[in-house]
């Protein structure tokens, strides 16, 4: 039987968003591995290629991917670092960039105001988020920021954050019934301004969209079927199921033996 040889194409793998986290996992085993098997040379410079992208730039923002706060700036130094990347690999830096750029969900108006509660986003940038409050609106697109194609000429990769907020952008204060008195003060006071660390700590309780229901396929995959067939016991367990995660974040064997003999007078 002739055997199959191993396929890795760099800017295939950085188009399948799905699934994304277990084809990294595979090609950083697959490298490290490389000695116990037989690799030609030519997947193995691809793959060194993938693994060089998910080290050097794809493992921050996915570490940070649930944090709505982060998201709106996180992704827009992601673009600009991917529009660098083409110095280090053309292809891939292509590849992220045609699929990222369908995705920009945290750069429209009213979500970018969360950057002013992003730790990252420099005092200056805040400033510059609450000067831009005045002016008119800059965009009807109200779910995804979809750039023009003056934007991916490369405007798009000049822009800072406070380039996509207008007076629009305040109405996620409203929405969320948030005291936005803080304002009306400094960035530089806002670490003891009463309202702005109650809205802080109210905005950063916000999970990204995708991140979540992703979670939520995957605990679905893994217990469809498996214990029950019935629907209301099955979302019963389920729920169950993603309770005791929030409780018992590791929940290995051998620490939940160690925790129950503890606990146990």
């Amino acid at each position: 039987m002739k055997k199959k040889s191993l396929k890795s194409d760099p800017q295939v793998l950085c188009t399948k968003l799905d699934g994304w986290l277990e084809l990294s996992t595979y090609s950083l085993k697959i490298v490290l591995l490389s000695s116990q098997f037989k690799i030609n040379s030519k997947d193995k410079n691809a793959l060194l290629d993938v693994c060089l992208f998910i080290v050097s730039s794809y493992v921050k923002p996915w570490m940070q991917c649930i944090s709505a706060v982060k998201a709106p700036y996180q992704d827009l130094s992601f673009l600009k670092a991917m529009r660098a990347y083409e110095n280090i690999d053309k292809n891939i830096s292509k590849a992220v960039l045609k699929k990222f750029t369908q995705h920009l969900w945290y750069l429209i108006e009213e979500v970018s105001m969360l950057s002013l509660f992003d730790d990252e986003v420099s005092q200056e940038s805040k400033e510059n988020i609450i000067s831009n409050l005045s002016k008119d609106s800059i965009s009807s697109q109200e779910k995804r920021y979809i750039p023009s194609k003056e934007d991916l000429s490369g405007i798009l990769y000049e822009k800072n954050i406070e380039d996509f907020i207008s007076s629009s952008s305040k109405s996620l204060f409203s929405r969320l019934k948030i005291d936005d008195s803080f304002l009306q003060e400094s960035p530089a006071s806002w670490s003891n301004n009463s309202s702005y660390l109650e809205a802080k700590v109210k905005l950063s309780t916000l999970k990204t969209v995708n991140d979540t229901a992703e979670r939520a396929v995957k605990l679905m995959q893994d217990f469809h079927g498996l214990i029950t067939i019935e629907e209301e016991q099955k979302q019963f367990l389920l729920r169950f199921v993603q309770e005791h995660r929030k409780i018992y974040p590791d929940c290995k064997k051998k620490k939940t033996l160690k925790r129950k003999y503890i606990e146990d007078p």
